[in-house]
């Protein structure tokens, strides 16, 4: 049974995260959460916060996280997103020999050891749950990650017969059918297109999946379309304005403007970082040949 179906406050917030919905997460008040629920809720309200690029205050508030396996591996993937790798791996690794079973462990531990290169440790502490939907997500992102197409594929398969219609289920599907190709493009499109009809008004984020399904589909009016939408909704939202610039550059487009703000919203960002090196490899290679 998947962990987050026994409260609907919590199956609430839950799906607003996984719908990128970060700040409506955090409009969500802590108060009307049962004792047994509420450090999942802190834990989406943190993750959130984190997602927004909030991590140092989110480490500020955690400073003492004993008794609490949940709240400290939050700790570590705030240490991690600020840059503290090795801080975040000796909490993981006490948490991995101390609270393994702990599901909100196994995802962001794992998280912290998938972020760090650590893959076959991060699969390692995945293989520990019992029908925790988000650490299968996170086994098929990871599989898709080492190119395992198929081995992603089988996660799906098997997580079909307890998670029909979770949105945690649906969102790993169609990560699935994205790197599938062919008819597995509208496929994913069709999943993506469902969340964008949720009434989250401030939300840019739901479009990126049908923004990279209309790309590969062709449809470039399309993308435009829904890329215009999100950056109505949100124009600093560093993942649309990844997707702004790719989109441009297919349509032969200038995007020196998306690539400027997301250089002053998120520096780090790791399509620049990305960017950075390749350019400095073909500099390299294009010195070789230079007169």
């Amino acid at each position: 049974m998947d962990q987050f179906s026994d409260s609907g406050e919590l199956f609430t917030i839950h799906n607003l995260f996984y719908q990128g919905a970060y700040r409506e997460v955090l409009e969500v008040s802590l108060d009307g959460f049962s004792a047994s629920a509420l450090t999942l809720a802190r834990v989406y309200h943190y993750r959130a916060a984190i997602a927004l690029g909030d991590a140092a205050a989110v480490l500020e508030e955690l400073e003492d996280t004993e008794g609490s396996a949940a709240l400290a591996s939050v700790k570590a993937f705030a240490l991690s997103k600020t840059g503290k790798v090795d801080e975040a791996l000796e909490i993981v690794e006490e948490l991995v020999d101390t609270a393994s079973s702990d599901s909100t462990v196994q995802v962001l531990g794992a998280i912290v050891l998938y972020l760090a290169g650590k893959l076959d440790d991060a699969l390692l502490l995945l293989s520990k749950h019992e029908g925790n939907l988000a650490a299968v997500a996170l086994v098929v992102q990871i599989r898709l990650a080492q190119n395992k197409l198929d081995l992603a594929a089988k996660e799906i398969q098997q997580v079909r017969k307890y998670g029909q219609d979770n949105i945690v289920v649906n969102l790993a599907e169609a990560w699935v059918n994205l790197q599938s190709g062919g008819d597995k493009y509208q496929e994913a499109f069709y999943i993506y297109e469902e969340l964008t009809q949720a009434p989250l008004s401030s939300n840019a984020r739901t479009f990126l999946g049908q923004v990279v399904a209309d790309i590969q589909l062709g449809r470039y009016p399309e993308a435009e379309d829904a890329i215009s939408a999100a950056l109505e909704r949100d124009p600093k939202c560093p993942e649309v304005l990844v997707d702004a610039i790719v989109l441009s550059t297919l349509l032969g487009k200038d995007s020196t403007t998306y690539h400027q703000t997301l250089a002053e919203v998120d520096a780090t960002n790791p399509f620049l970082v990305d960017l950075e090196e390749k350019s400095s490899l073909f500099d390299t290679c294009a010195a070789q040949f230079a007169v």
